[in-house]
């Protein structure tokens, strides 16, 4: 029997996963999906939650176990990082208007967009890459949300010292 400590509230959408997946399979407990993947079942739990998320390695592990492509857990679990920072209102973007910034909140939605843009066009552009060579699709999304995330906090880094 799966006995959920978690909540689908305070879970990311990799955490929804992962508790659908009890859900479905309940002769399968957090423990023993804990120690298929090789984690404690504390740290199971712990990136689950909404403002962490799995390793490439974790997430390796626990995709064939969800049934789930690894492209999805990527893709999910650096949406959830973009999430994270409209929690904490950092999504923004500064532009000098007049020899004044202006700043303005980026909408979560048009920072996923954005996100799943990047990554799309990073794949556009290593299509002729051997694939032996190619990086794997999490650490593209990782290297999208790097672009993404630094592109809306760099602008507002530097309004935010041309306005002190």
């Amino acid at each position: 029997m799966s006995s959920l400590k978690l909540n689908e509230e305070s879970c990311s959408a990799f955490g929804r996963l992962v508790l659908q997946h009890l859900k479905d399979n309940p002769h399968t407990n957090m423990s023993q999906l804990a120690k298929q993947v090789g984690l404690s079942q504390a740290g199971l739990s712990w990136i689950c939650l909404e403002r962490n998320s799995p390793s490439e390695e974790t997430a390796r592990k626990i995709a064939p176990i969800l049934r789930v492509d690894l492209t999805k857990i990527a893709r999910l679990v650096y949406e959830n990082k973009l999430e994270s920072l409209a929690r904490l209102s950092a999504l923004s973007y500064s532009v000098k208007v007049k020899q004044a910034w202006v700043t303005r909140k980026v909408p979560i939605e048009d920072a996923i967009a954005g996100l799943n843009a990047v990554f799309h066009a990073f794949h556009y552009v290593i299509r002729s890459i051997p694939e032996v060579e190619k990086p794997t699709d999490f650490q593209i999304y990782k290297q999208a949300y790097e672009v993404v995330k630094r592109q809306f906090l760099r602008n507002r880094i530097l309004a935010e010292k041309s306005n002190s």
